[in-house]
């Protein structure tokens, strides 16, 4: 693991007009069209949680609690309404380039401005979210198309995402949703062990305080059938989360794989469906309403929350398979749901996927992959559909 840096605060003893003069003749960086398709979206289509962050100009003097935090999650918002040479007339967003001077020149930041909603989305694009050294305090400036006109300056200080902060508490399941037993071992920077505890009844609670940094974390289960875990998080200006929760791998039978659906406490109640069609055009379809056909089955349905949901199949030459999540629950919204998707192959992880975060009101179904049962290869499709006609699903896909 390569050492990671405690965060501090970016300072500098120049003036902001003297500070601006140094870096705004920086190239200007408009990296919008080499962002993958996932991001673009989410820039252009930000999420119901994004939040308005206000403009802080470094011309006057402000605290670190002042400047608004972003992560590389959702975008944050810019009010745009009092803003000058912003484009106009174009019917869709545009993006922006910009100059930044902070703690790591690897950071880059994209930025669009959708005239219909009034405001710019800035979102952080971070090499290694585990290098704690790339957050802290960016001085940003927007400028126009051209690059010639400024549009806005501001203070930002980015903070890693929520998902990769080292809670207070580790809960802990199996692909049934049962709980693990076992131990938990942490890692800092530099490869030393800091901590070792016992995981009881699926909880393993981690030390108070810690140093920032990066840390590995190794979960080791007591069964044999189940596989052991490591990874990274971070600390970052001593703040942590009070809980997260984890998924234990199981091993499978040979060829047997295992498609497994974890998501937030809202909506309570989404669930797994999965379609089979084979070549003669017959269709199979596992869901909580059919739990078992051919070797497919429906092994753990959830309806409070949280997951797992798990399907187990081993596919068959010449079927194509159409994987969805279906929010069956009315409350909340699906793109919001934190849903998450693990693809396991025997005894490992081939993909794991996130929902996309966006506007996406009133979705009922995320259409996540397909896959070839002859070759296995696995397309991702990151579709919403806005019904709940499950039968439409496997001929739209197909």
């Amino acid at each position: 693991m390569n050492p990671s840096p405690a965060i501090t605060p970016h300072t500098n003893n120049l003036s902001w007009s003297q500070l601006l003069g140094q870096f705004e003749n920086k190239p200007h960086i408009n990296n919008f069209s080499s962002l993958p398709p996932s991001i673009c979206e989410l820039i252009m289509n930000p999420s119901p949680l994004s939040k308005e962050i206000p403009i802080i100009n470094g011309n006057n003097r402000v605290d670190s609690v002042s400047i608004p935090k972003i992560t590389s999650e959702i975008p944050s918002l810019f009010n745009a309404a009092s803003l000058q040479h912003l484009p106009k007339g174009r019917g869709k967003p545009v993006p922006l380039p910009s100059v930044y001077h902070g703690p790591s020149d690897g950071v880059v930041f994209s930025q669009v401005y959708d005239q219909s909603k009034n405001h710019i989305a800035i979102i952080p694009n971070i090499p290694d979210p585990y290098d704690t050294s790339n957050y802290g305090e960016y001085n940003l400036t927007i400028f126009d198309e051209s690059g010639e006109k400024v549009i806005l300056k501001s203070m930002v200080c980015v903070n890693p995402a929520e998902a990769i902060i080292l809670p207070k508490k580790f809960d802990i399941k199996t692909p049934l949703g049962e709980p693990v037993y076992g131990s938990v071992e942490l890692f800092n920077f530099n490869n030393e062990m800091v901590f070792q505890g016992t995981v009881r009844h699926g909880c393993a609670n981690l030390p108070q305080n810690l140093l920032d940094g990066a840390y590995e974390i190794k979960i080791k289960p007591n069964l044999d059938s189940l596989l052991p875990l490591s990874f990274k998080m971070v600390v970052c200006n001593s703040e942590r989360t009070d809980s997260s929760n984890l998924l234990i791998n199981r091993m499978n039978n040979p060829d047997e794989m295992d498609f497994i659906l974890v998501w937030d406490k809202a909506p309570s109640d989404l669930d797994s469906h999965i379609w089979c069609i084979h070549p003669n055009g017959t269709i199979d379809h596992v869901y909580f309403g059919k739990k078992v056909v051919g070797n497919m089955s429906l092994q753990h349905d959830v309806m409070h929350g949280n997951g797992p949901e798990t399907i187990t199949f081993k596919r068959l030459n010449g079927c194509k398979y159409v994987y969805a999540v279906h929010k069956y629950s009315n409350e909340g919204e699906l793109a919001q749901s934190k849903a998450r998707i693990r693809i396991n192959h025997e005894e490992s992880t081939l993909f794991e996927r996130s929902i996309p975060n966006t506007q996406q009101n009133g979705a009922r179904f995320w259409i996540v992959c397909t896959m070839d049962g002859t070759s296995g290869d696995i397309t991702f499709k990151d579709h919403f559909e806005f019904h709940n006609n499950s039968n439409d699903i496997p001929l739209k896909y197909k």
